[in-house]
């Protein structure tokens, strides 16, 4: 059965603004939008309608029994969300939820849409859910949902175009030639010492500012043994490279690439210097990627003790280049769960209305 009020109580107020993080403006100012009472019907079927109307949920939904007398409406019930759909004909239920993001989410509609505001404030998942009464698992399973989708629309994101100019660093050999207030982070210890450091492809696109960026882990068994991984004759390390380029970067844009990085047809840094003054030629060569090297250090956490943690850090780098990217983050990010989630083909059981 769909869980009811009898067996779970949000004590949460749905108007509540105190949260164990910080929350922009323009954040605070939707996710108000959606809770807002305004005393027409219970705040639970207005929370629907909202969603509904920003396409979060479903306007309808088609009865399995698809037969000829088959009619289905939504209907108030004692459920978490206080709203079901319900068939006229054959009497079958649906949660109102059916074909969305919130679809098997063992928490309430609200809860949800509180643990998606923390994960735009890059929140800790734990310290959010149990703020929210959320139980961990639940808060965990909406931040993998939420980073899956963000690191694929990040990862089809496109550098550069015309006019425009790309540069590209490996990291962590880079750190060896960038300036001390580039590569200071919390954690000091040299990265070349640790298991599991991955060598990253950093692509940045100085046309935008804040710097645009992408992440690209390469694969560890394009590695040479003993040798630089930078070396100009790996050639399968230059075939990824180059693959990665012509997939994320726009033609028309201007490659410029840091010393004995192999690939073809770029500029190196010298040829770009001689249409820079020097300010320009210190935050080309080394600020500029302050932001990038900080992602790639943190990224270090993931791979503690792990083995296969090459997709993980991945994820988790398009993740944090999709929040630092995205403006208006927590609207642009429902907006992104209404399209690719909502009315998607999940399976489902009309017999067991329940969110397990």
């Amino acid at each position: 059965m769909e869980a009811d009020s009898t067996t779970y109580e949000n004590t949460k107020l749905l108007n509540e603004d105190c949260f164990p993080f910080a929350v922009s403006p323009e954040n605070l100012e939707l996710y108000r939008e959606f809770i807002e009472n305004n005393g027409e019907k219970r705040l639970e079927h207005q929370l629907v309608e909202r969603l509904q109307a920003f396409g979060l949920l479903p306007n309808s939904v088609q009865c399995l029994s698809d037969s000829p007398e088959c009619k289905v409406v939504k209907k108030a019930a004692r459920v978490i969300d206080k709203v079901q759909w319900y068939c006229e004909g054959c009497k079958k239920r649906q949660p109102i939820r059916t074909r969305s993001f919130f679809m098997r989410l063992q928490c309430s509609l609200l809860q949800s849409l509180q643990m998606i505001l923390a994960w735009c404030e890059d929140a800790d998942c734990t310290a959010a859910a149990e703020h929210f009464n959320v139980k961990p698992r639940v808060g965990t399973l909406i931040y993998d949902r939420l980073d899956e989708l963000s690191a694929k629309e990040q990862s089809n994101y496109r550098l550069g175009g015309a006019g425009s100019v790309v540069l590209a660093e490996l990291y962590p050999a880079c750190l060896t030639r960038l300036s001390p207030d580039t590569t200071d982070t919390t954690d000091t210890t040299d990265t070349t010492d640790l298991p599991h450091v991955h060598t990253v492809l950093m692509l940045a696109d100085t046309n935008h500012i804040p710097t645009h960026y992408q992440l690209h882990v390469i694969r560890d068994d394009l590695k040479k043994k003993n040798a630089p991984v930078d070396s100009a004759d790996d050639e399968a390390l230059k075939a990824e490279l180059e693959e990665v380029i012509s997939r994320v970067i726009a033609p028309s844009s201007t490659l410029v690439v840091s010393n004995n990085l192999p690939i073809e047809g770029a500029h190196s840094m010298q040829q770009l210097f001689q249409y820079t003054d020097n300010h320009m030629q210190q935050f080309l060569s080394t600020r500029i990627w302050r932001q990038a090297v900080s992602l790639c250090a943190a990224s270090r956490e993931l791979c503690a003790g792990a083995r296969a943690c090459a997709r993980s850090v991945q994820r988790y780098l398009c993740a944090a280049l999709y929040r630092l990217r995205a403006r208006a983050l927590y609207r642009r990010v429902l907006i992104l769960i209404a399209l690719c989630c909502t009315d998607a083909d999940t399976d489902t059981d009309t017999d067991n209305d329940d969110v397990p």
